[in-house]
């Protein structure tokens, strides 16, 4: 999938039907995402939430909360999701100075939202025009897909209103420093990371960390990081010819073989070896 110049999303998927390896592993980023479910049979695991979807559900997500499909295998598993980085779309920045098209997120943080069959035809429209603008290299369709993109982001903000109007403004207890913790652990994943000196650099409580963290999150600092390894991982198995098995345990963390394909099969359900077979003979 080609990226545009303006970068408007981190991940794209437009009614995506493929189901890759271990691709439904529970999981946090700092990403804000969007996710519709177009067709097929899935349970959508949001933080202690199990969510049965039907066709035209749509999921807003601030990412902290760990979360993944359950997927039905027999039906095909119909999916239009992006997450996209809230920094790169500070609203003064393009001119929104009356309204925060993210607010939904910030306030709501994640939420399920059943869509009536109006809403619902006129959020596959406003998806649409994004796939349009998607893929070209185009200056004026760039901007084109991100006016199409802050459409859809004004759409959910619409339909989430009169819940916001019900709240204040206020982030979870811990938020930050979670957040502060995923940066720490994006770039210091193939590190060897103690927990000790984890909160010591972040100038935290070490115990206090741990405790938000699992809150938050739905996982533990070290669960957390053992899934960012083993996502890393499969990127190289699927990218790199040269790097054996052991290459990568080592590249991206893990400091015994033994221990990386333990975690790596309890994750993806595959071992290393088997799911470096699989997604080469794949491609």
């Amino acid at each position: 999938m080609e990226t545009t110049r303006l970068q408007v999303m981190d991940h794209y998927y437009y009614k995506w039907n493929r189901l890759l390896l271990g691709n439904t592993l529970a999981h946090s980023h700092l990403q804000y995402e969007v996710y519709y479910f177009h067709a097929g049979r899935c349970v959508y695991r949001l933080g202690d939430r199990a969510i049965t979807l039907r066709p035209g559900d749509l999921i807003i997500m601030n990412g902290l909360a760990s979360h993944y499909p359950q997927v039905d295998r027999t039906k095909e598993y119909v999916r239009t999701m992006f997450s996209f980085d809230p920094r790169k779309l500070a609203p003064a920045e393009h001119g929104f100075l009356a309204i925060n098209p993210l607010k939904p997120f910030e306030l709501l943080r994640n939420r399920h939202l059943r869509l009536g069959e109006k809403a619902q035809a006129e959020c596959e429209i406003l998806l649409a025009n994004i796939n349009r603008f998607y893929h070209s290299i185009d200056t004026v369709d760039q901007y084109r897909l991100l006016a199409a993109f802050y459409d859809l982001l004004l759409f959910i903000y619409e339909l989430c209103r009169p819940e916001m109007e019900r709240k204040s403004y206020s982030l979870m207890a811990g938020e930050h420093s979670v957040r502060q913790a995923i940066v720490y652990i994006e770039e210091k994943y193939m590190e060897d990371i103690e927990m000790e000196r984890m909160a010591s650099e972040l100038h935290m409580n070490r115990f206090h960390l741990m405790k938000v963290f699992r809150e938050i999150t739905g996982l533990t600092v070290f669960d957390y990081l053992y899934h960012r390894r083993v996502e890393q991982a499969k990127i190289m198995f699927v990218h790199s010819d040269r790097d054996t098995v052991t290459d990568v345990c080592y590249k991206v963390g893990f400091k015994h073989p033994s221990h990386f394909s333990r975690v790596f099969k309890q994750m993806v359900g595959e071992t290393p070896d088997r799911y470096r077979r699989l997604v080469r003979g794949a491609l």
